[in-house]
């Protein structure tokens, strides 16, 4: 029962600790350090940040995560633990044999972390019991995320777009290129993805996509294709025609997205609300029980020893309860102010209003 309480004591401190906002984990990701004069603030490394970067544009540039693994071993790049090692920063891992060796799931790992964005990710993993030694990674949407928290090393934009190619799986051409629509382009009929056809003695107006289910087993589905240029040409209208109406309406473009993002941000807000309301009630709570437990060692019914344990154990929770609800409350005020920031789009946008 020991062992129990004082689990449930520590979970409760790390919950306070996580929800209010400070770094949960004690070395940071690649790319990031200690701040020297501050344990608890993040500051980019710039020379593994420059490598971090590199990997999100070889991953924009049509790369997996091992070919982008041969790359950096074949360019002598020092692997995140060798290059801990090297510098003298704290690190999990023994050195490896070869410390330029660079694993598909390294890469992997990189590509996904949301804290490049300049963000604090806290609660990524729990265990399953205080027994029990094992992390379980927790669903996405039970991770807390505290925005800017650091500077980032990654823009949103680029990050985003590395997300929506991981999700689709892409392969290189028996040519050994990358398709520009490679695992985006799927069947209306059955969903299938559908492939790039060519060859060496195929023109680029001959190329074309098709059906893979069709490829498979042509009774599945029918043989739908499209040539490649034709793809190309339907993509870019529909781009020229966002653009066109951004670039005539920004004003109500901005209206509309901005009305969506709150749309979307309304369930995770809610969420916000009801953590800082349970917060804001305990916080009174414990006002009326220390209040109490002070009126009972007036009257001799609580010693001083117990009184003085009890009141210093409250007080440890009270201060850990108005640290998270300070925060949240600042959180949801932001968040209920804040308007939807278009304004990157807006901005990328002009930059290609010159589409040819």
């Amino acid at each position: 029962m020991f062992a129990k309480d004082t689990s449930k004591k520590i979970k409760a401190t790390w919950q306070s600790k996580g929800r209010s906002g400070e770094h949960l984990c004690t070395i940071p990701p690649y790319g990031y350090m200690k701040d020297p004069e501050d344990k608890k603030r993040w500051i980019v490394d710039e020379e593994a940040a420059a490598i971090v970067q590199k990997i999100f544009s070889l991953c924009v540039d049509g790369l997996g995560p091992t070919q982008i693994a041969k790359w950096l071993q074949q360019s002598n790049v020092l692997n995140p633990t060798a290059y801990a090692h090297e510098k003298g920063l704290p690190v999990c891992n023994a050195p490896t044999a070869n410390p330029y060796k660079w694993t598909n799931e390294t890469v992997s790992r990189i590509l996904e972390r949301v804290e490049y964005l300049g963000h604090t990710v806290n609660f990524k993993t729990s265990k399953p019991s205080f027994k029990s030694k094992k992390k379980v990674w927790n669903n996405p949407s039970e991770w807390v995320i505290f925005e800017n928290t650091q500077e980032a090393i990654i823009e949103e934009s680029v990050f985003l777009v590395v997300q929506n190619i991981r999700q689709a799986r892409r392969r290189p051409t028996k040519m050994g290129d990358m398709g520009m629509f490679s695992g985006l382009v799927y069947c209306a009929d059955c969903g299938g993805k559908m492939y790039l056809c060519r060859a060496n003695h195929f023109k680029p107006e001959q190329e074309y996509y098709i059906c893979s289910t069709y490829r498979k087993d042509r009774s599945l589905c029918k043989t739908h294709s499209i040539r490649r240029v034709v793809l190309e040409e339907i993509v870019l209208r529909n781009l020229r025609e966002a653009i066109s109406y951004v670039t005539q309406y920004e004003d109500d473009f901005i209206q509309r997205a901005a009305e969506r993002s709150l749309r979307e941000r309304d369930k995770a807000l809610a969420q916000k609300k009801a953590v800082l309301a349970q917060s804001e009630k305990r916080i009174a709570e414990l006002d009326v029980i220390f209040k109490r437990i002070y009126e009972d060692n007036i009257s001799g019914k609580l010693s001083d020893e117990r009184f003085i344990k009890l009141s210093r154990d409250y007080e440890q929770e009270q201060e850990q309860l108005k640290a998270v609800a300070e925060t949240l409350g600042r959180e949801v005020k932001q968040q209920e102010q804040k308007k939807t920031n278009v304004r990157k789009f807006i901005s990328v946008v002009k930059k290609y209003t010159d589409m040819t």
